[in-house]
């Protein structure tokens, strides 16, 4: 039976992942703010390969998608501004397919690198436990051995020295995204033995080379002829692979990966002070929940200029 006001919202991950608590949080709120009778219904699809099919599942059982589109909310991941483009709305409505709104940031996980001094204080509130014989090892709450203090540039620092020296690695995971994205049933592609010392244009003929000679046999669409120039473009690879030094953090920090970034701070966190019980998943938690009760937080600004032009 259609409703009239069940809005479909689809998200990458499962039931349990961190960010799904946050949608279900901050979804009404943005929604309510629109003064419209809006539902929202937050759908965990586990991977965007998902979203066409969960997407018919809401036009079937919504009247409000007769002219508004199910929305879907991706990662960007490396995908350049080309490969975003997509039909208009009543096209998509059309054809039972989903709008989807692209984080602005690489992943959703990239928000978390802007909170340092949030998590500098929330070590700073761990208790201290000296080092006694004996003690159980696994106690349930977090707790740590060093009594220094944390601060907020100690973790900007250890972030921005993790991007300068991760860049080749950076750079070669958006090359394979994009081959991959583009050819179907890519085969997994083998980094060339000379990769850390190629310059950009010995890279570039690698690349299209790789992308041509693939396509002539598992094309699932046309790669774009100027792809290799658009990934160039998307972000000053040229300089930050010949003068690392001259790395831009905050792009750094929007735009390459979060969830690695992430978890490289947090084992930082847990040597530097000596946690104990260390728990990155409840960490995440604490720290989405903190965004979600700030309307000022950029996570929470970010998905409500992606949702409010659609509604």
């Amino acid at each position: 039976m259609l409703v009239d006001n069940r809005f479909y919202l689809l998200v990458e991950g499962e039931p349990d992942s961190p960010e799904i608590s946050f949608f279900q949080t901050v979804t009404p709120l943005i929604m309510a703010d629109t003064g419209a009778n809006i539902i929202p219904q937050i759908i965990e699809v586990g991977s965007s390969s998902a979203f066409n099919a969960f997407a018919k599942v809401g036009y079937r059982l919504s009247k409000i998608h007769q002219t508004l589109p199910v929305l879907a909310i991706a990662d960007s991941d490396y995908r350049t501004q080309t490969s975003k483009q997509q039909d208009n709305s009543p096209s998509l409505i059309k054809n039972k397919k989903p709008k989807i709104l692209y984080w602005p940031r690489h992943e959703w996980e990239n928000y978390l690198l802007e909170e340092t001094e949030w998590l500098a204080d929330w070590i700073n509130q761990l208790p201290v436990k000296p080092q006694t014989p004996g003690r159980p090892s696994a106690l349930r709450k977090s707790y740590k051995i060093s009594t220094q203090p944390a601060n907020q540039t100690q973790l900007d620092n250890f972030l921005e020295n993790y991007f300068r020296h991760s860049i080749r690695t950076e750079y070669w995971e958006c090359l394979k995204f994009n081959l991959a994205i583009n050819i179907k049933d890519y085969p997994s592609v083998e980094k060339p033995a000379n990769f850390d010392t190629q310059t950009p244009e010995e890279i570039k003929q690698w690349f299209d080379l790789q992308a041509n000679q693939a396509q002539m046999v598992m094309t699932l669409k046309k790669k774009p002829v100027t792809l290799f120039e658009d990934i160039m473009q998307e972000l000053p690879w040229k300089t930050w692979l010949t003068s690392p030094l001259l790395m831009d953090r905050k792009l750094a920090r929007q735009h390459c990966r979060g969830k690695e970034a992430f978890l490289a701070l947090c084992q930082f966190l847990a040597q530097q002070f000596e946690i104990h019980n260390f728990d990155q998943d409840l960490l995440i938690k604490d720290l989405l929940r903190h965004l979600a009760s700030n309307r000022y937080s950029a996570i929470f600004q970010d998905l409500q200029s992606l949702l409010l032009p659609e509604l």
